[in-house]
C-alpha cells in the first residue's frame, strides 16, 4: 500500500497545472465571411463552361477550395425566398416559415410578399420605391444574427442583391440590407434598418453605373461561334426583351432603353447587373472596413442575374453561357480583392444557389424527353365542378401549382371532417395529367416521412402556415401557361441539386461526393466563427471535411 502510495506520488509530480487543465489552445476564426449565393445556377455550369473560365473565378473556388459535389435542398418549393432563408438559418420552411416568394394568408384573405412588412418606407429611393420590407416573416434567426447577439452587436452583418428578398433575408433580422431600385438604378434599403443611406453607398450610387452599363449593346464576351456548348441562337424556345424581333445577340440595350422611356429596370435582364453588385460588395467591404477588426464581419451576396437569365432564355442558350463566363470573370475580380487587401488566411467565402432550374420543356421534348407545361388554368373548372358535385359549393380559395387552401369555416359549417375532405381531394388530384402525387396536411402533420419526396414536401410544409393539400408534378413538368422560357419550384434533382464551394485560409483543397443539404451551411460557418447556430438550425457542420 505504502508502495502504491509513493508511485502515485510521484508521478503526480510530473504533472504541472498547466498540463492537468491543459494547455491554452489557439483557433484560426476568419475576420471576414463573404456568403455568394448565385440565384438559379445549376452545379453543372462550372464544368459545362469549364473551357470558357479564368483562372481566378470558379476554376481557382474548385482547384483551391473545398467542393462538395452532392448537395441538395432537401424541401420544395424550391424558390428564391425558401432557398435564401434556408441557406442562412440552417433550417427549412417548415422551421423558417418561408413558403416562397409569396404565399397565402388566411387571416389576410390574401396574399403576401416575402419580406412584406407594413409600417416601413423606402430609404434612398423615390415616392414610388416600395419601401415597407423587412425579414420579420422569417420565424427563426440566421448566422448574422447570431453572431450579432455573440459579440454584441460589435460585428457587421450586410446583405446586398438585386432583388430585394436576396438582400434582406440574408441580413437576417439585426443587420443591414441593400438591394436596387429599378426606377432610380440606386441601391437602397428601408426604414426597417436606417433613417438614411451610409455615405459610402451615397457616393456608389452616385457613379449611375447601370446608366453606363446600359449605354452599349450587350455583345457575347467571346465569339459566339466558340459557345459550342449552348444551343443555336435563335431559337423558339426564348423569350424576348420588351418586345423584341428575335432573342439574339447582339442584344441593342441603348435601343430599348430609348424605346422604354429609359427604364433602368432593364439591367435586371442582363449579366451587367451582377458586375453592379461586384463593385457595390466591393465598395461595401471598403466602407464598412469589412473584416479590418479582429471580430468577423459577413458580407451576403446573391447575384440574380443568371435567374433572370435562365427564365427568358433557359439553361441551353446562348445568353446563359455569357452571362455565367462574365459572372466568372466578376467573382474572379472579388477573390482577387479579398486576397490583396483582406488576405487569404483571414477571409473564408462560400458559393452556393438558392435553387437549379430546369431546361426549356419544349426543348426538352424536341429532344424526345418526355417534358411539358402543365397549365393548372386548364384543370380549375374540372376540380371546381368536382368539389361543388361532391360537397355543395367550391370551398378552394386561394392555390396554384403546389398547393391549395379551403375555406375551412365553410367544411366545418357542413359537419364535414377537414381531413377527410383534405385526403379526399388530394386523391383527385392525381386523375389530371403531369401531377405525380399530392398530400393533405392532415396526413402530413399526423405522419412522419423520413425518405423520398414524400419527406422533402413535409419539409417544405409549416403546419401553420401552409395550405390544405401539398401538390408536386412529375420530373420535367413545369407549371405554366407560357410557350418560351422556364422556372423551378420542383422536388426533382434538376431544381433541388446544388453548388456548395468553400474557399479561404481555413479550408483545405479537396472535394466530396458525400450527400450533405443547403441547410448545412449555416452550422459550418457558425462553426468556423465559433459562433452560436442558428436558432431553428436542423443542418449538420461539415468542417471535419475541410479542415487543415
Amino acid at each position: 500500500m505504502h508502495l502504491l502510495l509513493s508511485l502515485l506520488f510521484i508521478l503526480n509530480l510530473n504533472f504541472s497545472d498547466e498540463d492537468y487543465t491543459g494547455k491554452s489552445q489557439t483557433f484560426q476564426t476568419p475576420t471576414l465571411v463573404v456568403g455568394i449565393m448565385v440565384d438559379q445556377m445549376r452545379p453543372d455550369y462550372i464544368y459545362r463552361f469549364w473551357d470558357h473560365l479564368g483562372d481566378n473565378g470558379f476554376k481557382r473556388m474548385v482547384n483551391d477550395g473545398f467542393t462538395f459535389t452532392n448537395t441538395h435542398f432537401n424541401y420544395m418549393p424550391t424558390s428564391t425566398g425558401p432557398g435564401h432563408a434556408s441557406v442562412w438559418a440552417g433550417s427549412t420552411p417548415s422551421v423558417h416559415g418561408v413558403m416562397g416568394n409569396s404565399w397565402f394568408v388566411r387571416e389576410l384573405s390574401r396574399s403576401i410578399n416575402v419580406i412584406e412588412v407594413p409600417g416601413y418606407d423606402a430609404v434612398g429611393g423615390t415616392e414610388d420605391s416600395d419601401g415597407a420590407k423587412a425579414p420579420s416573416n422569417m420565424l427563426t434567426t440566421t448566422i448574422g444574427d447570431e453572431l450579432r447577439l455573440h459579440t454584441n452587436n460589435r460585428s457587421k452583418v450586410i446583405g446586398i442583391s438585386r432583388k430585394d428578398r436576396g438582400a434582406i433575408l440574408p441580413a437576417g433580422h439585426m443587420g443591414d440590407a441593400y438591394w436596387y431600385d429599378s426606377s432610380t438604378g440606386h441601391y437602397i434599403t428601408s426604414t426597417y434598418y436606417r433613417e438614411e443611406l451610409p455615405d459610402w453607398l451615397k457616393e456608389f450610387n452616385a457613379l449611375n453605373l447601370p446608366q453606363q452599363y446600359l449605354s452599349e449593346p450587350w455583345e457575347t464576351l467571346y465569339p459566339i461561334e466558340t459557345y459550342i456548348e449552348s444551343i443555336d441562337d435563335d431559337n423558339s424556345y426564348e423569350g424576348l426583351i420588351y418586345g423584341q424581333e428575335a432573342p439574339v445577340f447582339p442584344h441593342d440595350l441603348p435601343g430599348l432603353m430609348a424605346e422604354h422611356d429609359h427604364n433602368l429596370g432593364l439591367l435586371s435582364n442582363t449579366p451587367f447587373s451582377d458586375k453592379h453588385l461586384m463593385r457595390l460588395a466591393i465598395a461595401a467591404i471598403e466602407g464598412e472596413n469589412l473584416g479590418g477588426e479582429s471580430l468577423p464581419d459577413i458580407l451576403a451576396i446573391s447575384f440574380s442575374a443568371i435567374d433572370a437569365i435562365g427564365h427568358r432564355y433557359g439553361p441551353a442558350s446562348k445568353e446563359i453561357q455569357d452571362a455565367f463566363i462574365r459572372l466568372d470573370s466578376y467573382l474572379g475580380t472579388l477573390l482577387d480583392y479579398l486576397e490583396e487587401n483582406i488576405g487569404k488566411e483571414n477571409f473564408l467565402v462560400f458559393v452556393t444557389s438558392d435553387h437549379g432550374g430546369l431546361h426549356v420543356p419544349e426543348y426538352l421534348a424536341d429532344q424526345k424527353i418526355p417534358a411539358a407545361r402543365i397549365n393548372f388554368s386548364e384543370y380549375a373548372a374540372d376540380l371546381s365542378n368536382y368539389v361543388e358535385s361532391t360537397y355543395g359549393q367550391n370551398f378552394i380559395i386561394a392555390g396554384g401549382a403546389y398547393e391549395l387552401f379551403f375555406d375551412r369555416d365553410y367544411i366545418a359549417s357542413q359537419g364535414l371532417n377537414l381531413g377527410e375532405v383534405q385526403k379526399d381531394i388530394a386523391r383527385y388530384l392525381l386523375h389530371f395529367d403531369g401531377v405525380a402525387g399530392a398530400l393533405a396536411a392532415e396526413t402530413l402533420i399526423t405522419t412522419e416521412f423520413t425518405r423520398g419526396i414524400p419527406k422533402i414536401v413535409q419539409e417544405g410544409f409549416n403546419k401553420k402556415r401552409s395550405g390544405d393539400v401539398m401538390i408536386w408534378l412529375e420530373p420535367k413538368k413545369y407549371p405554366s401557361g407560357g410557350t418560351t422560357g422556364t422556372g423551378h419550384g420542383s422536388p426533382w434533382v434538376y431544381d433541388t441539386h446544388a453548388p456548395m464551394h468553400w474557399y479561404g485560409g481555413v479550408v483545405s483543397p479537396g472535394n466530396s461526393a458525400v450527400r450533405t443539404y443547403i441547410t448545412d451551411i449555416a452550422s459550418t460557418v457558425a462553426t468556423f466563427l465559433n459562433s452560436p447556430f442558428p436558432s431553428g438550425n436542423t443542418g449538420n457542420p461539415l468542417i471535419d471535411y475541410m479542415k487543415n
